[in-house]
């Protein structure tokens, strides 16, 4: 994941939209200190005798790890319509642009 990040990025301040990649960046360490949270909760409880359930934890885990996937996945998105702006014959990703 980091090294799409870094590609991103410097295809991201060819295009002078550093911005966008330092919000996708911001948007996945808020996520990843979520995942923190939840997991020093989780082991407060464990301590305290609360039974943890794995498979939760899991489907936890999984779903922010999906919801980081699709957060890249719109960004390399918005920068293929950004580097094919102006492009009549490109199918653009977002009808309502990108700007």
């Amino acid at each position: 994941m980091i090294e799409r990040l870094t590609a991103l990025e410097q295809r991201l301040i060819n295009q002078h939209h550093r911005d966008l990649f330092l919000h996708t960046k911001h948007t996945i360490k808020a996520i990843d200190d979520l995942a923190e949270q939840h997991r020093l909760l989780s082991a407060a409880h464990a301590i305290n005798g609360y039974k943890i359930v794995g498979s939760e934890e899991a489907l936890f885990y999984e779903t922010l790890a999906q919801a980081k996937e699709q957060i890249l996945l719109t960004l390399e998105k918005t920068l293929d319509d950004l580097e094919h702006k102006g492009d009549k014959h490109y199918d653009k990703n977002f009808k309502d642009g990108v700007e």
